[in-house]
């Protein structure tokens, strides 16, 4: 079963590749793509191509996915992922769920979707099966902290462009209080949140610093 399971992963990229290609193989050929993926910096090879597109090739590695994506113009989630945002996919051995719940865990933004032990407690004929999210491991949760942090210091730049223009329009006091709080509360976000990187060993230094 687990076989099958990775087998369906190589047969979903498979065939993003072929639709992402077009229908009739004209917009990009096989030979040009593989062109592109030498521009990459990573060749992958016609005959590699169309038999990833055939099902010949039954195992692909992340370099291939990656280098791939990158030389098609999507991301490489797209390519695991095909079929959002309600296809049905095998996320794991035997736990199916909606494309756009297991991009989500795929991409650090949300826990695994996964089937309770219990079951609605509504009154009806036919109970339901009900489902629960799983929370990353806050003490090794990297994804999450620095998605965090970016909005963060999104929200600071933002809150800063705003008030410049309250003070060069001359805005009201109250509008100017309301924008320098707003850009305090972000700016103290921000730097809790680069603690809380620091903590957890992350590299938070720029290159010319390191």
């Amino acid at each position: 079963m687990t076989q099958s399971w990775a087998e369906s992963i190589v047969a979903r990229v498979a065939s993003e590749v072929r639709r992402l290609r077009g229908k009739d193989h004209s917009a990009l050929s096989a030979a040009k793509l593989a062109d592109r993926t030498v521009d990459f910096g990573w060749g992958i090879s016609r005959s590699v191509v169309a038999d990833l597109e055939t099902g010949r090739k039954k195992s692909l590695d992340v370099s291939e996915l990656l280098i791939l994506a990158a030389a098609l113009g999507v991301s490489p989630a797209q390519l695991v992922y095909p079929d959002l945002p309600k296809g049905r996919v095998e996320v794991l051995p035997g736990l199916q769920q909606e494309s756009h719940d297991a991009l989500r865990w795929f991409s650090g933004e949300a826990g695994l979707m996964r089937p309770s032990s219990d079951w609605s407690e509504e009154e009806s004929d036919a109970p339901f099966e009900m489902w629960v999210r799983d929370t990353f491991d806050p003490k090794n949760d990297r994804v999450g902290v620095t998605r965090e942090w970016l909005d963060a210091l999104k929200a600071m730049r933002r809150a800063r462009v705003q008030l410049r223009n309250g003070l060069s329009k001359r805005e009201s006091t109250e509008h100017i209080e309301s924008m320098q709080y707003l850009y305090e509360d972000a700016r103290r976000r921000s730097e809790e949140l680069f603690r809380r990187m620091t903590e957890l060993g992350m590299n938070t230094q720029d290159e010319e610093d390191g």
